[in-house]
């Protein structure tokens, strides 16, 4: 199994995430959302990060140079916000409890005492079993609050069912074994509801999965599979299993609200069905005339009737006195890809949102509707740069109005959760922003350089240059346009403010603005950006594809800011320049094989194998792992010349399996020295090498196995060589490890930074703070730690403190 996560191909559906990467192909096409202030066309535009008077890098939170006694880190996440779908919401039935799912890991509660929201799935919390190096790195499949028992919480992720009876602080297993993993981040993440808990009985629930309805009597301790409801139909045959929903499950709700006692699934491609014993066994629902065969998500309103939206077949169904009737031709509803419906619990408000947030309401009962128009500010106390979600398509996931707080409408957005107050017969919802506590990016890489701030990268929202930790980021760069994602970075020790990156548009769609690839440099650190003059075309290519030279690897010589090499993503052949990207030349390796000649195969992949050497100018190192037709390529190549010309030093595979994930790392200061993983994408040695002499001949580091990543921070008093930090296992023990003694020695300085079961993308080390070091998660954004006075019980929500040793 591979934890490398992927990117999905986009179309004009909906806001989307990477997902994990799978062996087969094509991606799950999924959608995208168009962010206001796209960007300026031309070779100049403007990020201003934080808005801080003099940019100084984050300041040292002890002065402590090196390994005292008794020592400990402080680990809290980077403070970015959101970053990520909300594909699912939850309440009881008297909104004590708010919950919300994410496509790309973990689910939240929202804490009052806090303002904020808090992560659920942490190592505290979940069971000893999934305290385990990546064991979560996944997004909740679904999540439901038993209506009758507030602190009750059921979570679905990765073919397990968790319960909580205590709000989330500890959660315990199912001992049944379901037939399949679920995907969070599938084309079907904001169907639902997928997971229902009886109104009156916290005890009977009900799960629905691609392969079918399952029931629980005793809390989700175990499950039956109920076999009269069918599995739902596969809509892609040529890839069986792949497209299928599970199935959906409501309780109904009669006049005023009350539970009737009858319950509700619909299995994709069958129709509705219905039970009238606690879901024991179910009936086609009696009918007159068509009904829905698929629908996104469906509520019944307070006198009983069941409203459902179809993305599938556009269309908009009300379920009254056993007949079904299809607004769309009886109410003259326009077809358009339906997301969510929700009906008012204290008035007679019916409201039903596309993918885009374009709404309708109903005062009536669904007799007639009228437009509402969308926007979108930034909640007090929120991350400034989600004023960005203020578009003409506002991604929608989950709608549901608030139990508590009168008129009070809450979505799954596409960069988090989002409140509005809407009163029957208002024409313009306004949503409000809450996603303060969520930590949602989907990281690609991080650097810094001495001096400097540090800079963090990642997909759909760019990079964000970090002066204060503890701040939410106020805009993103190379600048605001969507959905632009930034997969490498570099800097150059011949000038520690020049950062070059491969910045591009994640949907391949959109390019009429000529920012499809926003690939470039800077002067200052990452604030503000000049595109590449010009783009190559590899062969292979056409001229006119805005995305022919996008994504993959790319690095900047330490000696010549002008001299930048690029690996692109899709094998496709690296380019080096001279000039600062004005002209570009093709690498040649020697007996390389035409048209792809790179080794950089997915666009998704977390791989970094491309790097300048970090002290002697024009030196770079290019790992190759064999591609076809490119088999005879695999091994270490170098080039002096800045490019030019290259050699191989190294032939063969440093370490196996190194097709994916595999990091190369350079160690400043110390010309000709690397390291290099395979990391865990691969087989059972995925341990750590290192050289001494330019890749020429390689060691194993002892004690060290499973190594996701590598870096290097600030020298321990008194020492020469840098501070090496890992994500992996030493001694068969898991956690971030820190050496200051040129990797002889091994200190654990964290086992699960701030709890986080996540897996490990990318890791990078401040140079001028000793001890500093920043996590990158697959979908749970960075995390970052240092040496630090801190006490366990004194830690607001969202750090953890941990004693070295």
């Amino acid at each position: 199994m591979t934890t490398t996560r992927s990117r999905r191909n986009i179309s004009y559906d909906q806001f989307t995430k990477p997902r994990r990467k799978r062996k087969r192909w094509p991606w799950l096409v999924l959608g995208f959302v168009i962010l206001g202030g796209a960007g300026a066309v031309g070779a100049f535009f403007y990020s201003s990060q934080a808005q801080a008077a003099h940019h100084a890098p984050p300041p040292a939170l002890s002065t402590a140079g090196g390994p005292v006694a008794d020592e400990t880190y402080q680990w809290s996440h980077v403070a970015i916000g959101g970053g990520g779908f909300i594909t699912g919401l939850a309440f009881d039935a008297g909104g004590n409890t708010m919950v919300a799912r994410t496509d790309v890991y973990g689910a939240y509660i929202w804490s009052p005492q806090a303002d904020r929201w808090v992560q659920l799935m942490t190592a505290s919390a979940m069971p000893a079993a999934d305290r385990v190096q990546g064991t979560q790195a996944s997004g909740v499949y679904e999540i439901a609050v038993a209506p009758s028992r507030p602190d009750r919480i059921f979570m679905a992720a990765k073919g397990h069912v968790y319960r909580t009876d205590d709000r989330g602080a500890h959660w315990v297993g199912s001992s049944t074994i379901f037939p399949e993993v679920w995907d969070a981040n599938s084309a079907f993440r904001t169907n639902g509801p997928f997971l229902t808990v009886s109104p009156t009985n916290a005890d009977l629930v009900f799960l629905g999965t691609s392969s079918g309805l399952w029931r629980s009597t005793n809390g989700g301790e175990s499950w039956q599979r109920v076999s009269s409801v069918p599995a739902s139909e596969d809509r892609d045959k040529a890839t069986p299993g792949l497209q299928a929903p599970g199935t959906q499950i409501w309780f109904e709700r009669g006049e005023g609200g009350k539970p009737s006692g009858r319950i509700f699934a619909l299995a994709s491609g069958h129709g509705m069905y219905v039970s009238q014993d606690g879901g024991a066994s179910f009936n086609t629902l009696p009918s007159v005339g068509a009904q829905p065969m698929t629908l996104r998500r469906g509520t019944f309103d307070r006198h009983g009737a069941f409203l459902g939206v179809d993305d599938v077949g556009k269309g908009v169904w009300l379920y009254r006195d056993g007949r079904w009737h299809d607004l769309t031709h009886e109410a003259g509803l326009p077809m358009l890809p339906w997301t969510a419906a929700a009906s008012n619990p204290q008035a007679d408000q019916l409201v039903i949102f596309d993918q885009s947030g374009d709404g309708y309401q109903s005062t009536d009962g669904g007799k007639s509707w009228n437009h509402v128009s969308h926007s979108a500010k930034v909640g007090a106390g929120d991350p400034p740069w989600l004023k960005v979600s203020d578009a003409s398509y506002f991604s929608t996931g989950d709608v549901q109005f608030d139990p508590k707080v009168a008129n009070r409408l809450w979505v799954g957005g596409g960069t988090g959760p989002f409140y509005a107050d809407f009163p029957p017969g208002t024409s313009a919802v306004e949503w409000v922003s809450q996603a303060r506590g969520i930590e949602e990016l989907v990281t690609n890489d991080a650097i810094q350089a001495p001096g400097q701030s540090p800079i963090f990268a990642g997909w759909d929202f760019g990079l964000h240059v970090k002066d204060d930790l503890n701040a939410f980021s106020t805009t993103f760069g190379p600048n605001e346009r969507g959905l632009m994602s930034v997969q490498q970075m570099d800097w150059s020790p011949a000038d520690p403010k020049f950062v070059v990156s491969n910045a591009s548009d994640a949907r391949h769609c959109c390019s009429e603005d000529g920012n499809a690839v926003m690939a470039g440099t800077s002067t200052d650190g990452g604030r503000t950006w000049t595109k590449f003059a010009s783009l190559p075309t590899p062969p292979g290519e056409k001229d006119d594809d805005p995305w022919r030279m996008s994504y993959g690897a790319i690095a900047v010589s330490s000696g010549n800011i002008d001299n930048i090499v690029w690996e692109p993503s899709d094998n496709r052949t690296p380019f080096y320049t001279m000039d600062r990207g004005r002209t570009w030349s093709p690498v040649r390796l020697p007996g390389e094989v035409g048209p792809k000649t790179g080794s950089f195969p997915h666009m998704w992949q977390q791989r970094k194998t491309l790097t300048a050497d970090k002290t002697e100018g024009g030196v770079f190192y290019l790992y190759h792992s064999g591609e076809a037709p490119n088999i005879g390529l695999q091994g270490l190549w170098r080039s002096r010349d800045g490019g030019a010309s290259w050699s191989r030093v190294f032939a063969g595979e440093i370490a196996p399996s190194s097709g994916e994930t595999a990091k190369l790392r350079s160690v400043p200061g110390h010309a000709g020295h690397l390291f290099f993983t395979s990391a865990v994408a691969g087989g059972a040695d995925t341990g750590l090498r290192r050289s001494s002499d330019g890749g020429a001949s390689w060691q194993v580091v002892a004690h060290v196995d499973h190594v996701d990543d590598v870096a290097f921070g600030k020298a321990a008093k008194g020492k020469s060589y840098p501070t090496i930090f890992i994500s992996g296992r030493v001694d068969g023990r898991y956690g971030l490890w820190r050496s200051v003694d040129n990797a002889g020695s091994w200190q654990q300085v964290a086992d699960f930074p701030a709890g986080n079961l996540d897996q490990v993308t990318a890791i990078a080390a401040d140079p001028d703070v000793f001890g500093r070091v920043y996590i990158g998660y697959v979908g749970s954004s960075w995390v970052w730690g240092e040496p630090a006075p801190c006490k366990t019980a004194k830690l607001p929500a969202g750090k953890s403190c941990f004693k070295v040793n």
